[in-house]
């Protein structure tokens, strides 16, 4: 499995929505003069699901600069591969098992079992990466493993020797990862086996609600039970980022280039979305 798998795969449970339904993924922000292009993704996708919606290939065609959260590339780099394990796991010895409750540790046995995963092969993994490696195994096991919008792109525009540059390091994202329920390990397991479990029955509704951009389908459906049950998470995840995500999508829009920003869909969301941010600055937000 490709690294950069391991990274993105905790955004597919993370969708949300724009301040209004719409009919596409991409939005047009414009001050008058000078307009960028956003578009929310979803990072892993079924071939079935492609072609993406139309809206993609518009904002593409008409974009200089392709933006993404971080490089891909470097994420298939063996030596960030090394670094980012020796940040995900436990490096004094401590497991999981000696963290959890007895009953959450049994859940997460069953839930492993269940889809052949030996629970040893998580059990030195910090939260975060469980919630990775769960949600992955799980899309997979449901025939979605395929590659994203941001894969898609970021290969297209490679292949077509586009410029690129991204929202944040990769390891800025480990970091994040990292640092997902330390000490409430047991509160964020079982969170995490329940949320995953819903998958099976949210993905439809998740992907076809992306698709037409029925964006408050989505917040519903995904960050709303979060930003209830994990406030501080939430806005570790999605807020503190979209506000550091801002003053560069400021210096974009400043250029004569027009960028084309490939986002997880829940940065696009609700009061603190990149969308509503960038209304708040007076800007227009159009779909495609």
């Amino acid at each position: 499995m490709k690294i950069k798998r391991w990274i993105t795969g905790l955004w597919i449970v993370l969708l949300t929505a724009a301040v209004t339904q719409a009919a596409s993924p991409v939005w047009k922000i414009s001050d008058g003069t000078r307009h960028l292009y956003i578009g929310g993704t979803i990072h892993v996708l079924a071939k079935d699901d492609y072609p993406l919606p139309k809206a993609f290939a518009t904002a593409y065609a008409d974009s200089h600069t392709l933006v993404f959260e971080a490089d891909m590339g470097q994420m298939e780099n063996p030596e960030f591969a090394g670094q980012m394990m020796a940040q995900m796991v436990y490096a004094d010895g401590t497991t999981l098992e000696s963290l959890l409750t007895p009953p959450t540790f049994k859940d997460l046995n069953q839930f492993t079992a269940a889809r052949n995963i030996p629970v040893a092969a998580v059990n030195q993994f910090k939260p975060g990466m469980v919630m990775v490696a769960l949600t992955l195994a799980e899309i997979q096991r449901l025939g979605v493993g395929g590659a994203g919008v941001d894969e898609f792109y970021f290969a297209k525009g490679r292949k077509d020797g586009r410029p690129m540059d991204f929202l944040e390091a990769p390891m800025d994202q480990v970091a994040f990862l990292a640092g997902i329920g330390i000490g409430q390990e047991d509160e964020m397991i079982a969170y995490i086996l329940r949320d995953v479990e819903k998958l099976p029955t949210l993905l439809p509704v998740m992907k076809k609600a992306w698709k037409t951009g029925d964006n408050d389908l989505l917040y519903r459906e995904t960050l709303a039970p979060l930003k209830k049950e994990y406030p501080d998470l939430y806005f570790k995840l999605m807020v503190k980022r979209n506000l550091a995500w801002m003053d560069r999508i400021m210096e974009m829009m400043a250029t004569p280039e027009v960028e084309f920003i490939l986002v997880g869909a829940g940065h696009l969301a609700g009061d603190r979305g990149l969308l509503a941010l960038l209304k708040e600055k007076g800007f227009s937000a159009g779909n495609l």
